[in-house]
């Protein structure tokens, strides 16, 4: 019986010591999987804090710090716009043949793309002391907003890139996606908080253009310490992952390499799909409605409303957090109504609020608040069915996102920036600092009815086309029967993707 006993004891301290060792094993490779999260997080966020500074402020302070005309500024974006269209594809190519020692390519992409945003992002916001007319000041802030552009693909991609190495599953893979949207929403909102801060400090001054002015160089100094503490989190949590031969370059959500044949394979296949243009406009639509909200909003609440100057900041703070609640509640909403209804909800959501943008005097203030909710929670449903019809299109047609996307994202920035050309052309008093009487009811219309038209032309989009049936007249999971089918899509791919970019 002794013996037994001392056996049986044994076999316990046996069992729990493996099953110590099995559980201390288990929490090192949950803490590694954090902190590899942790700096996934950490890897968008140079370029999406400084992205937001790039979109939200830029045009105000080309117009009342430097001075700059209308035209002229319309030209910058338009040149920055072009990079970024361009570069978005060549970086992928360069990654793809790039060769840097103990990093690999993605994570050494990463690390000059951090590098060169570091140095050169303050320049944005520097007063040119050498340009000596306005023409030279158009030509460097021109080049800037370009390199910057042509910069942020380095980053970008190598954090996209991440999903496929990290991911050992498709579950993994959204769960990553989710926190790529994440990060996206948390480092804006930390962007508009930075700001605030900036703005609501200086109880003295009054003056748009002389705020900031001051304001944006303290802000670009701040982006640079967040973006090197990110960087070296992201690559001290990333350091063992290995680039594998299949992940040689940045590709797919799936991990595939399109190569330079399947490329033009792909492309060959997508341009004879009518939905691939269809969808083309609908992405275009609803990146337009966003990007017009972001470049002209602090003019519309400045200038028009006399809204107080931290309103350049906490209102696009409130926007940009319900932009992010409208994100995580579309799938759920989506599975309780349906994907048209959704979309068609979105729609009006966006139009009421353009229409309330347009209507409200000066001295209802802050009551803003209410149309900035709608057309926040709207705008970013109607972004995200839009992704997710594309996505489905993708997957059913079996080809690259990247040559999508990259497709899509080409048009969609030459575009909307020769229409921001067009649109600056119409304001008046092009050369002032200050906004007269004409101007601000020029921001009024120019900003609420763009939001109005822009989210009638996405809906006019849905129900026009046979697109629509494909998409929302099928039951969920039904499965195409006819060979000719292969060219719709199925609403089960639309319910259970909606993806973010």
């Amino acid at each position: 019986m002794a013996q037994n006993d001392r056996e049986r004891s044994y076999e316990y301290t046996k069992m729990a010591g493996e099953l110590e060792i099995g559980l201390a094993q288990k929490l090192k490779e949950k803490s590694k999987l954090g902190m590899m999260f942790v700096g996934f997080i950490c890897s968008c966020g140079l370029y999406e804090f400084a992205g937001v500074f790039w979109m939200t402020y830029f045009n105000p302070f080309l117009q009342t710090s430097i001075g700059l005309s209308s035209g002229d500024i319309g030209t910058i974006v338009l040149v920055a716009q072009i990079t970024d269209a361009i570069s978005n594809p060549s970086v992928g190519i360069l990654i793809e043949h790039l060769k840097i020692p103990l990093f690999g390519k993605k994570r050494g992409c990463h690390l000059i793309g951090s590098i060169l945003m570091t140095a050169l992002f303050p320049l944005m916001w520097m007063n040119c002391s050498f340009c000596q007319s306005q023409s030279s000041q158009t030509f460097y802030y021109g080049v800037v907003a370009g390199v910057l552009n042509s910069i942020t693909p380095f980053m970008f991609l190598p954090h996209l890139s991440m999903i496929a190495l990290l991911a050992s599953n498709e579950k993994q893979r959204l769960i990553l996606g989710g926190i790529s949207s994440f990060g996206k929403q948390f480092w804006g909102i930390l962007a508009y908080s930075t700001m605030w801060l900036l703005i609501g400090t200086d109880k003295e001054n009054e003056n748009l253009g002389e705020l900031l002015g001051e304001k944006l160089k303290i802000a670009s100094y701040v982006v640079c310490g967040v973006g090197v503490i990110c960087t070296i989190i992201f690559h001290a949590s990333v350091w063992n992952i290995k680039e594998t031969p299949s992940d040689t370059t940045v590709a797919d959500t799936s991990g595939n390499v399109p190569s330079r044949n399947s490329t033009i394979r792909d492309l060959k296949t997508v341009f004879k799909n009518p939905n691939f243009y269809i969808l083309g406009l609908l992405y275009f639509v609803c990146r337009s409605e966003l990007s017009l909200y972001n470049m002209y909003q602090v003019f519309f609440f400045e200038q028009t409303l006399g809204l107080p100057k931290e309103a350049v900041a906490y209102l696009p703070f409130i926007y940009l957090s319900f932009a992010g609640v409208g994100s995580i509640a579309v799938k759920p909403i989506v599975k309780k109504l349906n994907p048209m209804v959704t979309f068609a909800l979105a729609v009006l959501a966006v139009v009421a609020s353009g229409v309330a943008f347009m209507l409200q005097p000066q001295e209802y203030g802050n009551i803003v608040i209410l149309p900035i909710i709608f057309v926040s929670v709207g705008s970013a449903i109607m972004y995200t069915l839009s992704l997710s019809l594309t996505s489905s299109l993708i997957v059913r047609l079996k080809v690259s996102d990247v040559t999508v996307w990259g497709a899509y994202n080409l048009i969609d920035r030459i575009l909307f920036g020769l229409i921001f050309v067009v649109v600056q052309e119409f304001r008046p008093c092009p050369q002032s600092k200050t906004c007269c009487e004409a101007c601000s009811d020029f921001y009024r219309y120019s900003f609420g009815g763009g939001l109005v038209m822009f989210a009638l032309l996405a809906g006019g989009l849905l129900l026009s086309t046979r697109l629509t049936g494909d998409v929302f007249g099928r039951s969920r999971g039904e499965e195409y029967r006819e060979e000719g089918d292969k060219n719709k899509l199925r609403l089960q791919e639309v319910l259970e993707n909606p993806t973010v970019e």
